[in-house]
């Protein structure tokens, strides 16, 4: 029976759905046929996450983390599942801490705008919000079904933020591209310093087998140039770098494991390059510098 409501629910789509209003509005109601919620619902606001996530809540609060709603949701003939529900305060959050929580052997998922699937969870993104869903034992059309109705009680959607597309410029497939706010965002890609040397408003990162390509985006020019200057003369005098070299509009010096690290100045955002060996980064650099110029 369960299956035949399935469906014929898919085959209408999910027409009728109130609009969302409230983080509470995007748990399935009666227009959601043979789901429902169980149980109590537990609301976590600002610090309190700190008390769900055993460790790496910092990094959801640096993206401007809201809240979190947690459920259990019962789908007949199944396991109960468990729900969170993040409201990140932004699509471009989502979109953050979507990237950064990738997991190994995580295949892709279709709900909302971008989701994957691993061992027990399935994880999806829509508007300002990141789910999780959790489960034992689940047949795909049921958890795509739980999905679907959770992520059309979403009232928007986003694609990714525009300086992800700009730095994806390696020539062949990235392992992965990150969306960023803040140290904690930048050191889990690249750690270099345990402060905020760079003071950017928002970046990104293109991850190659040798090669990470960092973006970093400025609210205007004349900020960029200051905590450029600032970044330089903190590198030159750094004892974890060295072979520091400055040119006009860039800055190249090597770390402990004697990577390149090559700082441009772009006007209103730096692009840097890590990498072992030699490389020829210009035409890489020119091609973000166009996408750029077009965002």
């Amino acid at each position: 029976m369960i299956r035949f409501v399935l469906s014929i629910f898919c085959l209408i789509g999910f027409v009728g759905l109130q609009a969302q209003e409230s983080i509470y509005d995007i748990l399935p109601d009666t227009t959601c046929l043979a789901i429902e919620v169980y149980g109590e619902t537990e609301l976590y606001v600002g610090d309190d996450l700190f008390s769900l996530i055993n460790g790496g809540a910092d990094l959801y609060h640096e993206f401007g983390f809201a809240e979190v709603l947690v459920s259990e949701i019962v789908v007949p003939g199944a396991d109960p599942l468990k729900v969170e529900i993040y409201d990140m305060g932004s699509p471009e959050a989502a979109w953050g801490i979507y990237s950064l929580t990738v997991t190994s052997n995580a295949r892709a998922f279709y709900a909302g705008v971008a989701g994957r699937r691993g061992e027990g969870f399935a994880q999806f993104i829509q508007g300002n919000y990141m789910i999780y869903i959790y489960y034992d034992q689940i047949e795909d059309a049921e958890l795509q079904y739980v999905a679907g109705c959770l992520s059309e009680r979403i009232e928007s959607s986003y694609p990714p933020p525009e300086i992800m597309n700009a730095v994806d410029v390696g020539g062949e497939k990235a392992e992965k591209i990150v969306y960023f706010k803040g140290n904690l965002g930048l050191s889990s890609v690249y750690n270099f310093h345990y402060k905020d040397v760079f003071g950017y408003k928002q970046g990104a990162v293109a991850i190659y087998p040798e090669l990470k390509i960092i973006l970093l985006e400025y609210e205007n020019e004349e900020e960029c140039s200051e905590r450029n200057i600032d970044a330089r003369e903190f590198f030159l005098n750094s004892t974890k770098y060295h072979d520091q070299l400055t040119l006009r509009g860039s800055y190249y010096m090597k770390d402990r494991k004697e990577q390149e690290v090559a700082v441009y100045y772009e006007t209103s955002f730096l692009v840097i390059f890590i990498y072992p060996g030699e490389k020829d980064v210009n035409e890489m650099r020119e091609e973000i510098v166009e996408r750029m110029s077009r965002h």
